[in-house]
Order: structure tokens, then sequence, then C-alpha cells
């Protein structure tokens, strides 16, 4: 079987081509799909049957959205195929769908308004008959005789006629109000279905036609495959982070299950499909932004007070510090033939990691509908060996917190994601990774470990004064920190607290003699924090001596937040 490529010969034109009695209608339907975090590109396949001649196979239907200068024509024939070009233009359909709907939504409003037309006839015929029963009520109403003489109502008959009259009136009366009633209800319903309406999405919908022209000297069949970029959808990768603890001096590991939510909101949905994942970022910067150079120019600020003084004796205003460079700038001009540098600034862009790709072509069929609804599949899951260790900050928190650092392993990077945190199956709540390539080190925290007890104790608090020829304040604090390990193994511990810091040469900050001296001052360069790093055997306790004393003079007040 041969197999042909179209590369680069797209045509996109907006010109509306006729359709000839050449043209071959393709079937196609989307068969494969590679998602990048933001775009995707989308693959369709048709049969088609090609005779002898020159040719044109049309694929209807596409997407409006897709980028007209990606579409690429590859395919496979039983014999010669030549493409000639690739035109693609906007076309505009009505949606089936959405015609239904509009149908259905028109029928009952006609309904509506049929009820709504019976009931204005209802109204107005019990108007007309309580009009005549009023009439009929009147005392000047006579029953006429057979000789023409008029005769009145006795008393008993006209009861029994305003008996009469009133009962229909009232029938005719509740009649009216119940027909009204319902138009006001009718007048509502109908509101409702106009605004169903008006939310539908128009009727006519922008879709691509794509128009392959080719040619075959014999009767051929092949197989076509279509292949565009499109947006509006992408993947974000989500992580499951399974820590265990160790048991019998085995290393602890870390299960990490890679899993990826794809959503797509296009106008196809992806019916079984060969699901590939890219890391790749196919729209973004392609190289490394320029740079301009950078001058630094200067004046002699003697030679502008010399300026100065030659305008005031010209007796010129007062110019303003803007108007006093013009000047000099000018006067600089006039000396010399140099032109002056024009302002530099410097140019700052947005950068964008993507230095390399990996795919992840997920087993079997996917199915993915258009709704922008998450779909999510699983990548892979691999096995990584940790490192635990214990962090608190006694001052703030009476908990020690249990961290596991990795390596990552593999041949993939990972991009940057939330993780789901679980601690010997229990969730422990989520945390985040970063963008890590194979070989580099991440630290994911699992919550307060209760097997690690860590007590922070004031033993002293002094205030006073001190000295012989001169007094000054002094205050001392000291504490006590106690951190016990309750596991059967050891663990690294990271104690954090810190100690008050001055910027004035009188205001003097000094560790009290005795005290455990820090593994770390400035610890995460930040100033006055210190950290004592330690390895606690099992069942082990450790006692920390923590304490400072600050001296400043008597005639000061300072501000100071120690605890």
């Amino acid at each position: 079987m041969k197999s042909f490529t179209l590369a680069a010969v797209l045509l996109a034109t907006t010109a509306v081509t006729p359709l000839l009695a050449a043209d071959i209608p393709a079937v196609s339907k989307v068969d494969a799909v590679t998602v990048f975090p933001s775009g995707a590109e989308v693959t369709r396949v048709a049969e088609a049957k090609i005779s002898a001649g020159e040719h044109s196979l049309i694929f209807e239907g596409l997407p409006g959205d897709l980028m007209p200068e990606t579409i690429r024509v590859e395919g496979d024939a039983l014999g010669k195929v030549e493409i000639g070009s690739v035109d693609a233009r906007m076309v505009y359909v009505g949606s089936t769908d959405i015609d239904a709907k509009r149908k259905v939504l028109e029928a009952q409003i006609q309904s509506l308004q049929d009820e709504r037309g019976v009931l204005d006839q209802t109204i107005s015929d019990a108007e007309y008959q309580k009009s005549l029963m009023q009439q009929l009520a009147s005392g000047a109403f006579t029953a006429p005789t057979k000789d023409g003489d008029g005769k009145s109502f006795g008393a008993a008959d006209l009861g029994q006629l305003l008996d009469l009259v009133g009962g229909k009136l009232q029938v005719l009366s509740k009649l009216v109000l119940e027909s009204r009633v319902r138009q006001r209800q009718i007048d509502v319903a109908m509101a409702d279905l106009s605004n169903q309406i008006g939310m539908l999405a128009p009727t006519q919908q922008a879709r691509m036609l794509v128009t392959v022209h080719l040619a075959a000297p014999a009767d051929v069949s092949g197989t076509f495959r279509l292949k565009y970029r499109i947006a509006g959808a992408g993947w974000q990768p989500v992580y499951d982070a399974r820590l265990t603890s160790p048991e019998g001096g085995k290393a602890t590991k870390i299960e990490l299950v890679r899993r990826a939510a794809v959503v797509q909101s296009t106008t196809e949905t992806w019916q079984d499909v060969a699901l590939t994942l890219s890391t790749a970022r196919p729209i973004g910067a392609t190289a490394a932004p320029d740079i301009e150079a950078q001058l630094i120019d200067g004046y002699d600020t003697r030679r502008d007070e010399g300026l100065a003084r030659r305008a005031n004796k010209l007796e010129a205003p007062a110019p303003s510090s803007q108007a006093v460079g013009e000047t000099m700038a000018d006067a600089a001009k006039e000396k010399d033939d140099t032109p002056k540098p024009a302002t530099v600034e410097q140019m700052q862009a947005d950068v964008e990691i993507a230095g390399f790709q990996a795919l992840y072509a997920i087993p079997g069929r996917v199915s993915i509908d258009n709704t922008g609804t998450a779909k999510n599949v699983r990548i892979d899951t691999s096995e990584i060996e940790a490192r635990l260790s214990a962090r608190a900050v006694p001052k703030f928190d009476p908990n020690a917190y249990l961290t596991a650092a990795f390596t990552l392993n593999g041949e993939t990077p990972l991009l940057p994601g939330t993780a789901m945190l679980y601690r010997d199956g229990v969730f422990m709540g989520q945390g985040y990774l970063p963008l890590l390539s194979p070989g580099e080190e991440a630290r994911l925290g699992f919550g307060a470990d209760d097997l690690i007890k860590v007590k922070r104790t004031e033993v002293k608090r002094q205030r006073g004064e001190e000295g012989l020829l001169t007094t000054s304040n002094v205050d001392e604090r000291a504490y006590d920190i106690t951190v016990k390990n309750l596991h059967d193994f050891a663990i690294p511990v990271t104690v954090i607290d810190q100690m008050p810091y001055s910027v004035r040469e009188d205001i003097t900050v000094e560790t009290l003699p005795g005290m455990t001296p820090p593994s770390l001052k400035d610890f995460e360069r930040k100033r006055g924090v210190l950290a004592w790093n330690f390895d606690l055997e099992p069942k082990a306790e450790k006692v920390l001596k923590h304490g400072f004393k600050i001296t400043w003079p008597e005639n000061m007040e300072v501000g100071m937040n120690v605890n």
C-alpha cells in the first residue's frame, strides 16, 4: 500500500467553491486526539473510493474555530493518488438539536396564545350576559300581554327574577375572574418560553469546510487522515501521593499515581478515540527574548552649578528641575558634538518553561464529551523511596509536621499540579508539586505527626537594670524545648525558633550562656530565625535550651514583641 502526505500546501480561502459533479463527500470520524496543556491536535479518518480523474474530497461539519493553517492531509491508498491543494472556508449551518428545541418552544407558545384567545372570547361573552341580566333586573322592565297592554311584575314575580339574575351574575363573575387569572398565568409562561428561546444559540453556527483536491490515474481506494489543531481543550495533572510508614527497617516509599483531568468544549464529541497527552506547549514563546544594551550616563555637578549661576545672571526666571535638566543637556550639546543618548528601558518578558516534551498514550479507547466536564484518566504509577523528617515551630504550633522528600525517577517530567496526600491509607489533605525533571528533589508535607511530641516551656523571664557607671535596661528570656520521638524508627527533626535582632548600636541582643547552639542562623535567609537539626532515635528525647538577653539605654523606650 502506498502512502502519501500533504505537508504544506494548505490554501485557506473564504471564496465560495461551487460543488462539482466530481465532488466526493468524506464521511469522517475523530480517530485520535493529542491533547496539550492548552489546545489539542485532532485526527479524523475517512475511507473513500476515487475514480480515475480529478476530484474534490470534501470534509464537512468541522469545528469553526480550528486553526486553518494547521490543517494537514495524510493517507494510504492501493494505487497512486496526487494531492494538489487543500482549501478551507467558513460556512454557516443550522443546528438540528437547537432547531428542534426552538420548534418545541414555539409550539408551546402558540398553544398558549390560542388558549388565551379562547379566554378572551369567554370573558367577552360573560360580560355581555351580565349586561343582559342587569337590564332584566331593572325596574323599568315589563312583560308585554296579548292585547298589547303592559303588565308590571308583582312583588313575588320580581323577587324570583332578582334571585335568578343574582345567581346568574355570580356565576358569570366567577367565570370572568378565573379566566383572567388563567390569562395572567399564560402571560408568565409565554414570557418564560420566550426567554428560553432567547438563550438558545443562534440558528446558524460556524463550521469549517475543507476541500482536498486530488487526482488519480486509475480507480483507487484509500484511507485519508485529516489533522488540525484546535483550542478549547486541554489537560492538567492531578497526583495521588501515598506515603507508607516504614516497618521492620524497610525504606519509606511514596506511591505516586499520575492522573490527568482532560476537558474540551469544542463543537465535536470525541467518541472512542486514541488519546495521547503531551507536555509540550505548542502555543507560546519559541525562542529566548532579545535584550538591549543598558547605558549608565552621568554629568558633572560642578559644571551644572556654573550653568545655573550664569542663567541667574541673565535674570531668567527660576527654572524647574526639568528645565534645569534640559538647559544642562543643551549646554553639553553646545560644548561637544557627542549625541545625547536616549533613555534605555529594560525589557521584560513573560517566561514559559517548555524545554522538554513527554507523550502519554492512554491505553484503550476513550470518550470525552464537549460539555467541559473533566475526564479523569490514569497515566501511570511509580514507587519512589522517600526520606522522612519532621519540622516543628513550637513557638506558634505544638505539633511536629511530617515531611517526605524524594527524588523523581524515570524519564519523564512532572508538570505542576495538585497532589492528594495519603498517609497509611488516610487522606491528609492537598499539597502541590512544582515542575520537576527526572533527578530533581521534591518535598511534600503529610500533616501533624502525633508520635513526635514537642513542648516549649519558658524557664526564665527577668527584666531589670544593670551597670555601675551607667545604667541600662535588661530583658532576659529563656526556654526549654523538649522533643520526644515515640516512633520505633529514628527520624531527622528540625526545630525552628527566633531571637530578636537590633539595627541600632545602643540596643544589643546576645545569647545567654549555656544555650544549645543552633545548626543554622538566619534560617532560609530570615534574619533572627534559628534552626536546630538533629536525628532523634526511637523512644528518645532531646532538650534544646534557647535564651537571649536584650540590653538598651535607660532613657530609651523600645518596642519588642517577644514571647
